[in-house]
């Protein structure tokens, strides 16, 4: 993996081959390889493909549930256990498929129209399952990108990812500074993959070079609004800057949020050591220097539930797939909480609860811990509420 560090921006991209891709189940059926033939095989090729894609691999389970009955139950219970488990593995899964996986310790995104009810609701509040919202056919893989509509999932790949703040879109909406360094990273992973490929390095997955695209994170969301920016001039930059970047480097652009604490803390400091303009609505020392991840509020303060969750109203608009947001709670969640908060958060962004008895994701920065779980706040149900009354603490 490479990183490059340009004025306003990070990139990051693989040297021999892309970044990151996804694709859908149909191909494990393929060859020796298959479930039904041999699952460990299959579950080889996965942890394979994973492990040279830096970036991740989104696999979606199109394929209908009933290809693994042949497989006894704890069979299919210890596979879902397994492939969840995979590092740079994401599982997505739609509603149906979702509602006949059976229990254990997996992890997977359910892709569905609304809210999470039932079972499904149930592993969802408790952080096992997150949600994204799928108002159309087409999926939308959080942090990744949009595959190719179509009935079944093509594979689909990217050969980099930028990260920028919100408050550098002004000086990088020329795309020159882009442009330059997304090209030499991709001249250089296409030059990779190509002996990757003459000397049978490659997994048997098909690469096509009209499938792979880049994906755009944007970090800084809070920081962007103290300084008194306004989304819809934002995003206007982002059409432009995403049109931009496609007619020059002729391949497709993924808009996202970037929930990367790293880069965006990697990007807070270059702000402060170079000086850059929009370095003004960092906090001051001692306070680390860093950008927000993301839209919204740092995931790993107390701070209200609708101001870690609350995107702008218009991202639908401009973005390709639904930021991602990770809520901590100091217990699990109940269903009519969860609802009157989604209800405020319109259009609803792909949400994953974090209850006490989770452990919050990777990195761990020192000077931005996580909040222990009894600091944040708790949805509540509106429905069991009981207003107090004026003098009853007096009596």
């Amino acid at each position: 993996m490479t990183e490059t560090e340009g004025r306003g921006f990070l990139l990051r991209a693989a040297t021999d081959g892309p970044w990151a891709g996804w694709a859908g189940s149909r191909f494990l059926e393929e060859g020796l390889a298959s479930v039904h033939a041999a699952p460990g095989r299959a579950l080889a090729r996965l942890m394979h493909l994973a492990s040279l894609l830096p970036g991740g691999f989104g696999l979606v389970w199109d394929h209908p549930p009933a290809w693994m009955e042949a497989l006894p139950a704890e069979s299919r219970q210890g596979w879902w256990e397994a492939i969840s488990a995979v590092p740079g593995l994401s599982l997505h899964v739609g509603p149906d498929t979702a509602a006949q996986l059976p229990g254990g310790a997996f992890r997977a995104w359910v892709h569905a129209p609304g809210m999470p009810e039932g079972p499904i609701g149930e592993a969802w509040r408790h952080g096992v399952l997150g949600w994204a919202p799928r108002p159309t056919p087409a999926w939308h893989l959080p942090d990744l990108g949009t595959p190719a509509p179509g009935d079944e999932v093509p594979p689909g790949w990217l050969w980099g990812e930028v990260t920028l703040p919100l408050g550098a879109l002004s000086t990088l909406a020329s795309g020159e500074a882009l442009v330059a360094a997304m090209s030499e990273a991709q001249g250089s992973a296409e030059r990779g993959l190509a002996q990757r490929l003459s000397v049978g390095a490659w997994v048997d997955l098909p690469f096509s070079r009209r499938a792979a695209g880049w994906r755009v994170a944007l970090t800084g969301g809070v920081e962007f609004q103290r300084a008194g920016g306004t989304w819809a001039a934002a995003f206007g930059q982002l059409r432009a800057l995403k049109a931009l970047l496609q007619e020059r480097l002729r391949t497709p652009i993924h808009l996202g949020a970037g929930s990367d604490p790293r880069m965006a803390a990697l990007l807070g400091r270059q702000a402060l050591r170079e000086g850059l303009p929009w370095r003004a609505s960092l906090p001051l020392p001692p306070a680390p220097g860093a950008f927000t991840p993301g839209l919204a509020a740092d995931p790993r303060d107390p701070a209200p539930l609708e101001a870690r969750a609350l995107q702008p109203a218009a991202w639908s608009d401009t973005l390709d797939h639904a930021p991602t947001i990770l809520l901590r709670v100091p217990a699990v969640p109940p269903e009519a909480g969860a609802q009157a908060l989604l209800a405020q958060i319109q259009p609803p962004p792909a949400l994953r609860w974090l209850p006490p008895d989770l452990p919050p994701p990777a990195p761990f920065d020192p000077d931005r811990p996580w909040a222990v779980p009894a600091a944040f706040p708790f949805p509540a149900d509106p429905g069991n509420g009981v207003q107090r009354g004026l003098f009853e603490d007096l009596g």
